[in-house]
């Protein structure tokens, strides 16, 4: 599986997710929820003990969710659902389910953290007139602190 990111001018960000089946899914996130600084909260801290973890992106019109469920200390399923409106009051599982993923979470962190890398490198002005929000600077911090300590963990 692989995730990839660009940073459009004028609030939107282009989220691909290649799964290891072929599988190709585009999703085109609005700058009306701050996708980018959710999805790095969620991202730091899973080296820690956790259960489940999602991230709502807005699109207009819909809402996907990224479901992360931890299945040992080093693992997780991700998961992919599409939702019929923004801001979906709905159970995750009334989605459509789009992709299940069994992945490490270092690979996943490390995706993560490439992407955000491309968004950081952009300065803040930039970064602030495509997106519209400050760079989520201390989440994308601990995502390195993450990175390592599952580097560390992976050799116990």
């Amino acid at each position: 599986m692989d995730i990839t990111m660009k940073l459009e001018p004028h609030g939107w960000l282009d989220i691909w997710v290649s799964t290891s089946t072929g599988t190709e899914i585009e999703i085109p996130a609005s700058f009306i929820s701050d996708s980018i600084y959710e999805i790095a909260n969620k991202m730091a801290g899973l080296e820690n003990a956790w259960k489940e973890k999602t991230i709502s992106i807005q699109t207009e019109p819909g809402e996907y969710r990224l479901k992360m469920v931890q299945t040992s200390e080093l693992t997780c399923t991700f998961q992919i659902f599409e939702m019929r409106e923004n801001f979906s009051s709905e159970d995750t599982k009334q989605g459509i389910l789009l992709v299940t993923e069994n992945i490490q979470l270092i690979r996943l962190a490390r995706m993560i953290y490439r992407e955000l890398t491309k968004m950081k490198n952009l300065g803040d002005a930039e970064y602030r007139a495509r997106w519209g929000n400050e760079f989520p600077i201390e989440y994308y911090n601990k995502i390195e602190k993450t990175i390592k300590k599952l580097k560390a963990m992976e050799k116990i």
